[in-house]
C-alpha cells in the first residue's frame, strides 16, 4: 500500500474550520425555526367514500397555502388524524373540484364527496 501525504494542520486551523462549519450550519438551523415547533393536536378525518381521498393540511395562518404541511391518503371508509399549526387548519381534498375546508383541531370530521361535516357530539 502506497503512503500518502498529509499535511500537518494545526490544531487552530483545525478549530477555526470547525467554528466556520458550526456558524454556518447555526444560521441554517435558525432559518428553520419553525421545525422546531411541530403541530399541535389534530384533527380526525373519515373519508366515508368508495375511492381513496388525498389530502393536503396548511397551517392556520398560511394565507398563500403554496406548501402543505402534511399530505396523506386516505383507504375508503377509514379515518386519520391530520394536523398543522393552529388551533384550526386547512384541509385541501385533492379531488372533487379541489375544495378547502378549515376544521377546527380536536374535532371529528366526515367527508362524503361533497361537502364536511363535523361529527354531532
Amino acid at each position: 500500500m502506497k503512503n500518502v501525504f498529509y499535511p500537518q494542520m494545526s490544531i487552530s486551523q483545525i478549530d477555526f474550520g470547525i467554528k466556520v462549519i458550526t456558524e454556518d450550519n447555526a444560521k441554517i438551523i435558525d432559518s428553520l425555526e419553525i421545525l422546531l415547533y411541530p403541530p399541535q393536536g389534530f384533527v380526525s378525518f373519515l373519508n366515508d367514500t368508495d375511492s381513496e381521498l388525498i389530502v393536503d393540511t396548511f397551517d392556520q395562518d398560511d394565507a398563500i397555502r403554496w406548501v402543505s404541511s402534511e399530505r396523506r391518503t386516505i383507504a375508503p371508509h377509514q379515518a386519520l388524524l391530520l394536523g398543522a399549526r393552529g388551533s384550526r387548519i386547512h384541509i385541501q381534498v385533492l379531488a372533487h373540484g379541489r375544495p378547502m375546508y378549515d376544521c377546527d383541531k380536536g374535532q371529528a370530521y366526515l367527508f362524503d364527496g361533497h361537502n364536511v361535516y363535523p361529527k354531532i357530539s
